[in-house]
This record gives structure tokens, C-alpha cells and sequence, in this order.
């Protein structure tokens, strides 16, 4: 089927390697390697050079391709969904990534707000950090999603929401509970280190901010974090900083989401909520 060369199409050119798009796709590798030749075949035209056995770069013809072919299958993946829903009222597969930051603090309260413009929706959350949330939105594995950083990309509509305040928390040790490289308390981190003249000397990187308080409800190492993290938890220390550690909540969505998906994040944005 045209639509299963798609998918092949879609992860090759997102992953640049034959062997590990076919392990995402539960195929072999001459497999994925014959149906993208038959490909260029078809559309005589080539879409990867081959620097190697599994070492290859997308054409501009690829780029172009690989924008049409989201929405071919943005369009397939809704009828689909349409055709195998029909005896019933169909809900619209809504994605929703959120940092961690707004995942804990923001989200939930967003969404209760507005509960009923939920009943159209067949509602999916994870939680990624912002860079990656980005990363997914382009390549339409996400339909909205919120950010901690000023990121954005090709057919990405970025609003922002409101500011958050980070603080330094926890005991003047030498120990660093870092974020992961790519969120947004990262990149706030590197900042204020290098603003203080400070080094890494231990370190321990933790991808989670409600483990992160805990270690400093431990008395753990000393950490950047938002301050809305620390409402429940006064036995943490923690020293302000200037507002050039107040950052923006961004909403992040791509272009083309079905109408539904888009008087839903119209509406989040016409009434945002503060932390709380």
C-alpha cells in the first residue's frame, strides 16, 4: 500500500539510516532499502545519497517530499480513524506533549477549565522536554504541546502564555541536580553558571522535576527549579533570583490541525491560567 511506503519514507528521512528506521518500523533493513527505491523509482527522482552502507543524506527533492508526505498522511491517519469509527461519533485524536514544568503545575488546571471542549477530543499527554517537544511537533507526531524555551521551526506557531519565576534551591553544596541537556531549567542553569564564574565539578543529571525536590527535600545538592515546585514543600530552601531567571511558558502547535484541534488551543490561549 502507497500509505505504508509513506510511513517507510517518513522514518528514514527523520532517522538519515536504513537499518534504525527499520527497527522502528518492525521490518528488515533490505526491506525499508528496496521499498525506498522503488520509490525513486516511481517518483523518478532521488531522495537519498548514499555516503556509505548506512550513511545517508536527504536531496532537496527529499525535503520538499517529506512535507507533502505529513500531510498525506495527516489526511489518511483522520479518514482512518473516520471510517473505523463511523457507527459512532468519532472523536479527534488530539496529542498534547507538556515540559515538565507545565505538566505538573499548568496543564491540569488548563484542561479542567475546559472540560467540556474536551468531549470532541480522544485526548493523549506525555511529557518531553521542550526541545523534543519541538523536534515532534515538525514531524507531526505531536498536534500541540507546551515549551519552556523561545523554540520554534518550519509550520510552527508559537504563543506565549505567561512568565514563571526560577529560584535557587536547596544547600550550598558542591552537587548539581541538572536537568537533562535540551529543557528549558537547563539552558537557565548554563547561564547562571557561567554569570558566577561557577564549575561543574559533581554533577548528577536527573530528567524529572518532582525527583529533583525530593533530593533537595533530602537536603540533597542545590538545583535551579521553578518556583511553583516548591509551594508544597516550605521545608526547601531556596534563594531568589533576578528576572533575568523569569522565563515564558510558550503553546506550541503545528499548522494544519484539524479544525476541532484548533477551537481547542484557540480556546486555551483566549484564557490561560496562572500557576497556582
Amino acid at each position: 500500500m502507497m500509505f505504508k511506503t509513506l510511513e517507510i519514507f517518513k522514518t528514514v528521512y527523520e532517522t538519515k539510516n536504513f537499518t534504525t528506521a527499520a527497527q522502528l518500523l518492525f521490518l528488515s533493513q533490505p526491506t525499508v532499502s528496496v521499498q525506498i527505491k522503488q520509490l525513486e523509482e516511481s517518483l523518478d527522482v532521488i531522495l537519498f545519497e548514499r555516503n556509505g552502507r548506512q550513511q545517508i543524506v536527504p536531496t532537496k527533492q527529499a525535503d520538499l517530499f517529506y512535507e507533502q508526505c505529513q500531510q498525506l498522511l495527516d489526511l489518511w491517519h483522520q479518514d482512518l480513524h473516520q471510517l473505523q469509527h463511523q457507527e459512532r461519533q468519532a472523536k479527534i485524536p488530539c496529542r498534547i506533549a507538556a515540559s515538565h514544568t507545565t505538566a505538573a503545575y499548568f496543564l491540569p488546571a488548563l484542561l479542567s477549565r475546559h472540560r467540556a471542549a474536551l468531549d470532541a477530543l480522544e485526548i493523549e499527554i506525555c511529557t518531553l522536554n521542550s526541545s523534543q517537544i519541538v523536534e515532534q511537533l515538525s514531524q507531526h507526531k505531536l498536534d500541540f504541546g507546551f515549551i519552556e524555551k523561545p523554540l520554534t521551526e518550519k509550520d510552527i506557531v508559537r504563543t506565549p502564555l505567561q512568565t514563571d519565576q526560577l529560584v535557587l534551591a536547596g544547600q550550598p553544596t558542591e552537587l548539581w541536580l541538572l536537568r537533562e541537556n535540551g529543557s528549558g531549567v537547563y539552558h537557565y542553569t548554563m547561564n547562571y553558571l557561567k554569570e558566577n564564574n561557577l564549575t561543574l565539578d559533581n554533577v548528577m543529571t536527573v530528567k524529572s522535576n518532582a525527583i529533583i525536590v525530593q533530593l533537595l527535600r533530602q537536603g540533597l545538592g542545590q538545583s535551579l527549579i521553578s518556583s511553583a515546585a516548591l509551594l508544597d514543600y516550605p521545608e526547601i530552601p531556596y534563594r531568589p533570583l533576578s528576572k533575568q531567571y523569569q522565563r515564558q511558558f510558550y503553546l506550541v502547535n503545528r499548522k494544519g490541525l484539524p479544525q476541532p484541534i484548533q477551537d481547542f488551543v484557540a480556546t486555551l490561549l483566549a484564557t490561560p491560567l496562572p500557576i497556582e
